[in-house]
């Protein structure tokens, strides 16, 4: 992800965020329904801590995008701007632009090796690129990920009805949770993942 500056803050602070969307329709590994809402009704105090997994990911991003790009024959741009789904508290900030096509790279550089295959692409990356799209009106996002020494660029294209629950998720949860200033009751991790798994 870019260096985010103060107008990209201010969208994320008043919306859900494509990283953290499909909480509100499943297991999501590192956030949940009352993290957003914690998120959104206290935006500022952390939002640019890092962990040194998330350090390296951003320090490696660069270089994996443009090998990644030379190795699909496209061009891409860094973005540099948050974008916001017009009537719907959603936003995304996209990794990259493909240059001269309707697509978006996504760059993920992780020590988790499973869950990097076409068949196998975990939810919440998935719905990632799919707020991506909803945000932007790209058509696809090559999700790259470098595992190990690995390098996988899997593919997400648009889906009106998987884009549309999607859309009602966060629709839902702004007007049953954030409107009426009611935070949402802790969920049962365990559970939902055991249910996603089944």
């Amino acid at each position: 992800m870019p260096a985010l500056t103060q107008a990209n803050d201010l969208i994320r602070s008043r919306n859900v965020t494509a990283s953290e969307v499909y909480a509100l329709m499943g297991y999501h590994p590192y956030s949940t329904p009352t993290k957003i809402w914690d998120r959104l009704n206290n935006p500022y105090p952390d939002v640019h801590l890092q962990s040194d997994a998330m350090a390296v990911g951003s320090y490696l991003e660069p270089y994996v995008a443009r090998y990644a790009a030379r190795k699909m024959g496209v061009r891409v741009r860094a973005c540099t701007r948050s974008y916001e789904y017009p009537g719907i508290n959603l936003s995304a900030t996209p990794d990259y632009l493909i240059i001269g096509r309707p697509m978006l790279m996504e760059v993920k550089v992780s020590s988790i090796m499973y869950g990097w295959t076409e068949d196998d692409l975990h939810p919440h990356y998935e719905y990632q690129a799919r707020a991506q799209m909803a945000c932007t009106g790209r058509d696809t996002v090559f999700v790259v990920a470098l595992v190990g020494s690995n390098l996988y660029s899997i593919p997400v294209v648009r889906d009106s009805e998987k884009e549309r629950r999607m859309l009602t998720a966060v629709d839902e949860f702004w007007q049953t949770y954030v409107l009426p200033g009611v935070r949402p009751e802790p969920v049962d991790q365990t559970r939902l993942r055991s249910a996603q798994v089944r």
